[in-house]
């Protein structure tokens, strides 16, 4: 049986949370609910909840206020957020689950069955918030990609480009390959557009890496040409005179 923790200033949305968690078809028990951090922390460390539904913005301080009062966090979280478009890309781009406000059911049950099959080891889940906090106030440095095999963190500056792979992308960096579970238009999305170039419909490129135009292709410095779409190629060169 799952132990779930309800951390949340609004008490109506205290009372939403349950009646949706309720229409789950899953094992679990509510062990606790509060909307401070200080009666948060308690309930975790006394209750070790092994999911924890978290708002961002608390009656005494926020959600990460309270995570970093947390020695060894060892539950899986879920953030419950009414965010601005840039915190939400913060936490796509570091792999943290969310949910938007006002919340939808669904989403609530693909993030606890998400829950039920991947409790975050204490480890990873300091390394997630440690990049999210690096990342806070400056462009996104690090981009999190978990696989089935473990959670990779890898550099922005040092990825030469993204590959599509039907619903998956192909990830090549300068020292490591991996496949992700999310398509192309996804890391278009939460990169910075002025860094990433879509130049053609199966890739997105780092211009960080690319030394030259040829013909139809990008020349990038691992000596890898890139296809060039033949619609795209005037507009590629004005993006690379800049």
């Amino acid at each position: 049986m799952l132990k779930i923790v309800i951390v949340d200033d609004e008490k109506n949305v205290r009372i939403v949370i349950k009646k949706l968690l309720a229409l789950i078809n899953f094992d679990y028990i509510i062990v606790g609910e509060t909307g401070s951090v200080s009666e948060a922390k308690t309930l975790i460390i006394n209750k070790k909840p092994d999911i924890v539904l978290l708002d961002i913005e608390l009656e005494d301080g926020t959600g990460f206020d309270l995570l970093k009062q947390l020695p060894n966090p060892n539950f899986k979280l879920i953030f419950i957020t009414a965010f601005n478009e840039f915190a939400i890309t913060a936490f796509k781009f570091n792999a943290l689950d969310y949910i938007l406000k006002p919340i939808d059911p669904k989403e609530l049950e693909l993030a606890i069955e998400k829950a039920k099959s991947s409790i975050d080891s204490k480890n990873e889940l300091h390394l997630l918030l440690e990049n999210l906090e690096n990342n806070k106030n400056s462009d996104l440095k690090k981009l999190v990609i978990k696989t089935t095999q473990k959670t990779h963190f890898i550099t922005v500056d040092k990825i030469l480009y993204f590959q599509s792979d039907g619903s998956y992308s192909k990830i090549v960096s300068e020292n490591l390959t991996i496949l992700a579970s999310k398509n192309l238009k996804y890391f278009q999305k939460i990169l910075p557009k002025h860094q990433f170039i879509r130049t053609h419909q199966s890739f997105l490129v780092n211009k960080l890496h690319i030394t030259s135009l040829k013909n139809n292709t990008i020349l990038l410095n691992n000596s890898v040409e890139i296809p060039i779409s033949v619609r795209r190629k005037s507009e590629i060169k004005k993006l690379l005179d800049k």
